[in-house]
């Protein structure tokens, strides 16, 4: 956590309610994207595509092969734009981002009114204060982390700095306007990536000639997206098993404190299986899928469960590492949700129930374990019918970020 003393502005996009925009989840093993919409009421999901990736696309959450990725992206957009008007065809795109590169940090930042404290704040002086705080913001983190990830300040680029909570003379407020007091306290959350990652990105974006929105932070999107999840008296660990990482975001008192991401997914498991039982890893993951899905004959699945369970073992030492590193917390929340494809094996779920927590980390209780489902996710409508699985999380919890975004604007 950075605490600083006392965002650039971002142009207000040209989003129009009714807009189409996509949200596109470049994932390890599958790139998931939705075509949406936001009005006053929230997001309008209207479709949703699934597109297989091949094994050598992606590598960790990150672009390996660009053209296989974009011939998939473009299969994706034309699954969304079927039918659809030419002048309903989306222009922009919110994409997700994610890898044990990608950096968020939690900002807590003390500023005093010197002048006129005594007197209401206006629209105006907020919008100074947030304004020369993203700056500093800006500069002092990227220092931070350059420092942290052995990238000059030039290599790194900033995704987002989001405004999570707001304090003035010690109360929590939804906005500073109209409160009196001289001491102001901001909750920031600020999320970097290496400028390669970013550029590829952009570059997708460019080749399907869709105008990039924002690029986020999976597991902070993930986080803001769960119903309620901003509320002061809201605490949880949210953790997301993708095929190529896992995405953790811990969430205290309605504010994303701390974000780690670490190179261990579905994909492994995979592997281990096609190793295993000599298959190619096509048939691998087929057998893994149809394994957590409860499908397979009783010999098969008790062949799937022995490779299964050691890999989930080792995954929940290094989840249990993951977390040891999370330095500025001193007590965990004690629920968890879990969400993405990898958390679909039984075994996840088991090996977590099996720790020891209260052992080897800062937990007053064993943390209750839950799903991460669709029905949670926050000012969502479904149109489409197909936002069922918790492996759509993900890409949901994008177009929510744009819903906030423009919220924000308004």
């Amino acid at each position: 956590m950075l605490n600083l003393p006392f965002l650039k502005t971002s142009p207000k996009s040209s989003l129009r309610a009714g807009d189409n925009i996509v949200a596109l989840d470049i994932g390890t093993e599958q790139l998931k994207s939705i075509l949406f919409s936001i009005n006053d009421l929230g997001i309008e999901v209207k479709k949703i595509s699934r597109v297989e990736q091949q094994q050598h696309a992606m590598k960790s959450g990150i672009i390996k092969n660009l053209d296989t990725v974009l011939e998939n992206c473009r299969l994706a957009i034309s699954e969304l734009t079927d039918r659809l008007p030419e002048e309903q065809f989306p222009k922009n795109v919110v994409m997700g981002i994610a890898g044990e590169y990608i950096q968020g940090v939690s900002i807590v930042v003390n500023y005093q009114r010197e002048e006129n404290y005594e007197k209401e704040v206006t629209e105006k002086e907020e919008g100074r204060i947030l304004s020369q705080i993203r700056h500093k913001i800006e500069a002092s983190g990227k220092e931070d982390l350059s420092q942290r990830i052995g990238l000059t300040n030039d290599d790194i680029e900033i995704l987002h700095i989001t405004q999570t909570g707001l304090e003035i003379g010690g109360m929590p407020v939804d906005s500073l306007v109209g409160y009196k007091g001289r001491d102001v306290r901001l909750h920031f959350y600020a999320s970097f990536a290496p400028k390669t990652y970013t550029e590829a990105l952009k570059k997708v974006a460019s080749e399907i000639q869709l105008n990039v929105l924002g690029i986020v932070s999976q597991p902070f999107a993930v986080a803001r997206a769960y119903s309620g999840s901003s509320n002061r008296d809201f605490s949880a660990i949210f953790i997301d098993i993708g095929g190529g990482t896992t995405d953790i975001a811990v969430v205290e008192k309605g504010n994303v404190v701390e974000t780690k991401m670490f190179a261990f997914g579905g994909r492994t498991f995979t592997k281990e299986i096609a190793k295993m039982l000599d298959l190619e890893y096509r048939y691998a993951e087929q057998r893994k899928i149809k394994y957590s899905q409860k499908t397979l004959n009783r010999e098969l699945s008790r062949d799937v469960q022995k490779i299964v369970y050691p890999v989930a073992k080792l995954w929940m030492k290094t989840l249990k590492s993951a977390l040891s590193y999370c330095d500025d917390i001193s007590s965990f929340p004690t629920q968890i949700y879990l969400c993405g494809g990898g958390s679909l094996l039984p075994e996840m779920k088991e090996v977590m129930l099996e720790f020891p927590w209260k052992k080897f980390l800062p937990f007053p209780v064993v943390p209750k374990i839950d799903f991460f489902t669709p029905e949670k996710l926050d000012c969502i409508k479904d149109n489409s019918g197909n936002l069922r699985n918790i492996f759509d999380i993900t890409p949901a919890a994008l177009t929510k970020f744009v819903y906030d975004m423009k919220e924000k604007e308004l």
